[in-house]
């Protein structure tokens, strides 16, 4: 029965395919101290609305009882007290917050007469003119959430921003179904528009119409065919459909034939995910090379370099990183720096640049490195107090640190002194299943069946239903004794709840064939095997194909475990058992 192990794993990015695309303002200098100076925006539309010169006290007394009734959590009052403030001083600011509250409230009536007031206050304001298109559009009045509509793409324009991008993000936020009305009419009026054809493919996908997704990407693709969003959310549209295939030659093609950071990025990420760690670190540098700024690239990079073990690479990303006045993690470049040193094996260098974190989310993660080198350096007692204080420091943790410290006296073949140190952690923490499960395998493992069998089964009292305990208790009792059948109720109960669980399979297979049942139980190793490439299942595949009289393929099977797990005691065993 292979044991269950905590997975680290590379988190994945969320890449953003609505944003705000911005140019400079254009300037003419027209002397030497003017030449910093941006020419002004001619924006296109003007207030009307004239503020009194003075504020009375009721204007005050208005101002000041909307905000304390926003303290108060008094939306309504709020809403009153900043409308009256806001109409009597034409103030923008008042109606944007009285307009916030009604349609927090969702309460259209009166969201839609304070997003007026803000418009007519202050007509360039992209963000009134956003929410006054979406208050339309719940009062299902198309006609004046096309005129916001177009307001936005003139201000936009305007003020050199992207128009359609604002759009689209605004319509995100809404489930009116009259937005995709609005924008296949928008969209219509500019033909020739890359960034009106993505906005319509991009509402399009919200409302799940996947072909006419597909065809303005296809349109928008045509009219810029460098531009990357459009390639990423196609990749986008086929992923939701189903089509991992059609998505994934999207992004590679794209990557290759129209190569852009974002393209290349989310094709790393791709290869990635399919643990093709050579070709993914190549797709991040050549986006590091278009973006040779990018900190998060670089990271990438240094991450990937680590896994392939490129440790020049790797060597000179984390110090390039750590000594970058941009980046602003250098305590986990020294980590990864420290990574970088226990895998080649330097210890001693390792565990330098593990202390060098003092603070941030992998501090905890460095200083239980560092204990765990200083044991494997042979330093144990001061790795033990290594261990202590890090109990103490962080409690929380208390009960990990002590399974972390248990085995790895295991792994340094110490099994006695894990054993005590479990029977330490058990008197301190009695009713952590955790502990009890992990003090159970190293018992089985010893050969000591009475303790293994209490512990879980104490285990399984406080957590009636955890499948890899109940796996364990059958799989032992299969292994270790001739109790076959109370194995087998334990292991079906925990397939029951983890069907899918390789460890679980393996067992299965394991008690049948003890049990003599030797085609159900091959049946349940092939399966186990299929999931997951472990050296116990293949050593008892190996075992039941021998017995059963399959024994080309079982030395076959030896043949290729001896050369992928040399040294491993279950490859070994059945090798001198079997030959």
């Amino acid at each position: 029965m292979p044991k269950p192990v905590k997975h680290l794993f590379l988190f994945l990015l969320t890449l953003a395919l609505i944003g705000c695309a911005t140019r400079p303002d254009d300037g003419q200098q027209s002397s030497a101290s003017a030449q910093t100076q941006k020419k002004e925006v001619a924006l296109p539309f003007q207030s009307k609305a004239v503020p009194p010169k003075t504020l009375d006290k009721a204007l005050l007394y208005n101002y000041l009882a909307g905000e304390i009734s926003i303290q108060r959590g008094a939306w309504e009052q709020a809403y009153e007290h900043l409308l009256l403030a806001a109409t009597e001083a034409k103030d923008a600011v008042a109606a944007s917050k009285a307009a916030r509250l009604a349609w927090r409230q969702e309460d259209m009536i009166r969201a839609t007469r304070a997003t007026r007031l803000w418009v007519e206050y202050a007509p360039n304001d992209l963000s009134a003119r956003q929410l006054a298109m979406l208050a339309a559009l719940r009062n299902d009045d198309l006609e004046q959430a096309l005129e916001q509509a177009r307001a936005i793409l003139a201000i936009a324009s305007a003020k050199g921003k992207d128009g359609f991008l604002l759009l689209s993000s605004a319509l995100a936020t809404s489930k009116e179904k009259g937005k995709l009305t609005l924008i296949q009419q928008l969209a219509g009026q500019y033909p020739e528009d890359a960034h009106a054809q993505y906005a319509m493919a991009l509402v399009s996908t919200q409302e799940k119409q996947f072909d006419a997704a597909l065809r303005a990407i296809e349109k928008s693709q045509q009219l810029k065919p460098d531009w990357d969003k459009p390639y990423l959310l196609q990749v986008q549209v086929y992923a939701m459909q189903g089509d991992e295939a059609g998505a994934e030659k999207v992004l590679r093609e794209a990557a290759a034939n129209h190569p852009s950071p974002a393209l290349l990025e989310a094709y790393g990420r791709l290869l990635m995910q399919q643990k093709k760690y050579p070709q993914a670190l190549e797709s991040f540098r050549k986006a590091l090379k278009l973006s040779p700024d990018d900190q998060d690239l670089l990271y990438m990079v240094g991450i990937l370099a680590l896994q392939v073990k490129d440790w020049d690479l790797a060597k000179s990303t984390w110090e390039q990183l750590r000594d970058s006045p941009r980046y602003h993690k250098v305590q986990e470049a020294w980590y990864f720096l420290g990574q970088m040193e226990e895998l080649q094996g330097n210890l001693k260098q390792a565990t330098e640049n593990y202390s060098r974190v003092k603070n941030g989310r992998l501090h905890s993660d460095a200083q239980i490195r560092t204990a765990i080198l200083t044991a494997k350096l042979g330093k144990l007692e001061e790795a033990h107090e290594l261990f202590n204080a890090l109990r103490l420091t962080d409690p929380d943790q208390a009960v990990q640190i002590y399974i972390t410290e248990a085995q790895l006296l295991k792994e340094l073949h110490k099994p006695d002194a894990a054993l005590e140190l479990y029977n330490e952690a058990i008197d301190a923490y009695p009713q952590e299943a955790d502990l009890l499960y992990a003090r159970g395998l190293l018992a089985a493992d010893l050969g000591k069946i009475d303790l293994a069998e209490k512990d879980f089964k104490a285990a399984l009292a406080i957590q009636p239903d955890d499948a890899d305990a109940l796996n364990a208790l059958g799989y032992t009792l299969a292994d270790q004794t001739d109790r076959y059948a109370e194995a087998l109720a334990y292991i079906k109960k925990a397939l029951e709840l983890n069907p899918d669980s390789a460890a679980i399979l393996d067992s299965m297979g394991w008690v049948l064939f003890r049990m003599k049942e030797y085609e159900q139980a091959l049946a349940y190793l092939r399966k186990a095997a299929a999931k997951l490439d472990d050296p116990e299942i293949t050593a008892h595949l190996i075992e039941v194909l021998w017995v059963t009289g399959s024994r080309q393929e079982a030395q076959k099977l030896l043949d290729e475990a001896s050369t992928s797990y040399p040294d491993n005691p279950k490859i070994e065993d059945v090798k001198q058992r079997l030959q």
